[in-house]
């Protein structure tokens, strides 16, 4: 039966030697001198202790100010057939030390210690982990984090993190406990993305199991319809009795009275949160509200849905990102931001290259409810652009965007509607030689698309633009080009399969460049390629592209290392494997076992200077081919760090020489729609193969003699020709078109 609250220790009064029946209880001590026999007892709650006197004069003092309740019977003298002195009734656990403390007794050893067992709270939860009785009642979880947080005894020594000061289930403070069976349990961390054990690190869980606890002990008999129990949280819990049972909240009670020394235990079938409690993640928050679809959106596309439904969890071993602070604008915000700026609707905000510095400028890592900005506060959003803060009588502003709801509250941060879009610099849309667009695709029939994969642009290995695309719908994006400036086009792939790509495109609609991947019957992917040295303004380069495929046999992806690429002296391309592709300020670490780029180069020789890997060097390599596909550098399989390769004659000058010594060259070159091949005779019959920069067939022809060759379809480019005849070397031929 459960003992009454208000603790106390039964004293008996001092019994005479001539009415010893009266000094009985469960346990005996006997005094002799300077001797309590035994001087260490261990007795159960309740249990009665008898001081006998054998020899001496001595008294029972147990005042000591770390005894649970003092208690002290007076000093007599003893005889050998001994004297009962009293007895004690202990009714509160704990360790009790005692003397007899008359002159220099205690020093010359007359001490004892008493420890008084109990089954606590904290035992009961223990007995759902596993050989308990209350095993079969499937309580583990949410035992196992209230045992964590508010048991004194659940890790012993200092650096006990769960005794919470006022609630103690070790304790002798009583309690009343509503702990959610595993089912409510396992309902929430899928609401909250967490793991089995992560739970009991999860920052905001001591507030939210306080509120499952409740002062005193209410048993099943005590609970009356509309009662309200006060919780160690600070607010209420509302008790309803109806014809299926007992209620707290709104979570059913299912089994009830599962007493200990110091309260009660009832399970319910579901987490009880005090009202105003956060109820997802921010994530959630966005996706619930009928006024953010468009932010939703654009936080998809970008990819950080995930990031905002994760957990900052305490000691895991990969922590997710966050708390956030959202400022999430309205999609009013969001129509009235697009018509301001110009874009021709939402569709084409979305879908802009702005997107991502726009979304990521609403993101702060870290937890800010109103309660915590102030005037003048900046703080820095997830693409590290200052968030400047304005409160005043009329409300807060971030960035000069009011705030229209603060304080959505979420497990792993706060959302603050705002109804505008914070300003936003855009970049000059035109550089000296105009703008280029960049055409992002995919064939959704094909796998998954783009499923992450990045494409970033850089000029003169400036990040001047990063798109990661995470749908399979088509996607543009355009950016100012310069004179005199080299422009690397860096795809990345995202572990996706799918057939998509990506086409470059001139200001006057001429294709410049184009790369799409592809998927085969066995599910296996082709990704797009890079392309690095594409100069606006300027022609096309004499020789074209070369394909350099990288190698790692340990999937390192060259880490450390790079590649630079010379026509001459004139440096063409520069392969960095590890640069800040997503613009957070740090190195990514792109790990791959085979990667090829292209780039374009000119006549003459080409230099290949590699800057050797730092990680598994000898297992590195690279393989060079030019347009036509003929490898000239092969620096695979020596068991040494990849070497430099210098004077490599990629292309021949034109016009081409054939075998008899004749001069063959295409005219006009730029070609409109129709060009000749000079220096071929009348009875020569020849077949010709026209690439594009990218190495795609996209011309063949046959004839005879001088034959106009009809080129009209051919988008602006540059293109190769390769002339086959009987009897006859191959002849390569360089043209424009357009």
């Amino acid at each position: 039966m459960l003992r009454n609250s208000a603790l106390f220790f039964a004293l008996s009064a001092f019994l005479p030697l001539s009415t010893s029946a009266q000094c009985e209880a469960t346990s005996t001590v006997y005094l002799t001198d300077y001797l309590f026999t035994p001087d260490f007892l261990t007795v159960n709650v309740g249990d009665t202790v008898a001081f006998v006197n054998a020899d001496g004069i001595h008294n029972v003092d147990g005042t000591a100010a770390t005894n649970p309740v003092p208690f002290f019977l007076d000093e007599v003298e003893g005889d050998i057939e001994g004297v009962c002195m009293g007895t004690v009734v202990f009714d509160t656990p704990g360790t009790y030390t005692y003397e007899s403390s008359i002159g220099v007794q205690p020093e010359l050893g007359m001490t004892g210690t008493i420890v008084v067992d109990a089954v606590t709270l904290t035992d009961r939860l223990f007995e759902f982990w596993g050989g308990g009785e209350l095993e079969a009642l499937d309580a583990f979880l949410s035992s196992y984090v209230f045992t964590a947080y508010f048991s004194s005894s659940f890790l012993q020594g200092s650096e006990n993190p769960g005794w919470l000061g006022d609630v103690d289930l070790d304790g002798n403070e009583p309690f009343t406990v509503f702990v959610p069976v595993d089912d409510a349990v396992d309902e929430l961390m899928d609401l909250m993305n967490l793991g089995q054990f992560d739970l009991a690190a999860f920052y905001d869980m001591p507030a939210a199991l306080r509120y499952h606890i409740v002062p005193g002990v209410v048993l099943a008999s005590d609970l009356e319809d509309g009662m309200v129990l006060p919780t160690v949280e600070g607010q209420n819990l509302t008790i309803t009795l109806t014809d299926g049972g007992a209620s707290v909240n709104d979570a059913q009670i299912l089994t009830t009275d599962l007493t200990a020394f110091n309260g009660v235990l009832h399970l319910v079938d579901k987490i009880l949160a005090p009202p105003g409690y956060p109820s997802a993640t921010t994530w959630d928050a966005i996706v619930q509200s009928p006024d953010h679809t468009i932010f939703e959106q654009a936080l998809l596309n970008e990819g950080l849905d995930a990031a905002l439904r994760g957990q900052p969890i305490l000691n895991d071993n990969e922590p997710a990102e966050g708390p956030f602070t959202v400022f999430a604008p309205t999609d009013y915000a969001f129509i009235a931001f697009a018509e301001e700026n110009g874009f021709a609707s939402v569709e084409a905000l979305l879908s802009s290259q702005f997107m991502d510095d726009i979304v990521y400028a609403h993101l702060v890592e870290a937890e800010y409810t109103s309660g915590d900005l102030f005037n003048g506060q900046t703080l820095i959003s997830y693409n590290n652009t200052p968030v400047n803060i304005a409160v005043d009588a009329e409300g807060i502003a971030a960035n000069t965007a009011a705030v229209s709801t603060p304080d959505i509250l979420a497990y792993n941060g706060v959302v603050h509607a705002l109804g505008e879009v914070m300003p936003f610099a855009f970049p000059p849309s035109e550089g000296t030689c105009g703008s280029w667009t960049v055409n992002l695709f995919s064939d959704a029939d094909w796998g998954t698309g783009w499923g992450g994969s990045i494409l970033s642009v850089f000029a003169d290995g400036n990040l001047i633009a990063s798109e990661t695309k995470t749908t399979n719908e088509p996607e543009s994006f355009s950016i100012p080009v310069d004179e005199n400036t080299r422009l690397d086009f860096v795809f990345i792939f995202g572990g996706e399969t799918g057939a998509y790509g990506y086409d470059v495109v001139n200001g006057s609609g001429d294709l410049l460049f184009s790369s799409a991947g592809s998927v085969n019957f066995n599910g296996l992917t082709t990704p797009p390629r890079s392309v690095y040295g594409l100069k606006p303004c300027g022609e096309a380069p004499s020789c074209g592209l070369v394909e350099i495929a990288f190698t790692d046999q340990s999937n390192d992806g060259w880490y450390g290392g790079n590649l630079a690429v010379y026509s001459g002296t004139e440096l063409e391309a520069n392969v960095f494997f590890n640069p800040d592709f997503d613009g957070d300020g740090f190195a990514d670490y792109l790990p791959f076992s085979e990667r090829r780029v292209l780039v374009a180069v000119e006549e003459g020789e080409v230099n290949f200077v590699v800057n050797s890997p730092v990680v598994f060097a000898e297992l590195c390599g690279y393989v060079v081919r030019d347009p036509e596909g003929n490898v000239v550098v092969d620096e695979t399989g020596t068991s040494e760090a990849p070497p430099s390769t210098y004077g490599v004659e990629i292309c021949a000058t034109s016009p081409v020489d054939d075998a008899e010594g004749v001069s063959l060259n295409l005219f006009p070159n730029p070609v409109e729609d129709l060009a000749q091949i000079a220096g071929l005779q009348p009875t020569d019959n020849w077949e010709i193969e026209v690439r594009s920069i990218d190495g795609k067939v996209v011309h063949r022809q046959r004839g005879t003699g001088p034959t106009a060759l009809h080129l009209a379809h051919l988008q602006a480019g540059f293109y190769t020709l390769r002339l086959s005849r009987p009897n006859a070397l191959d002849a390569t031929l360089k043209f424009i078109k357009g």
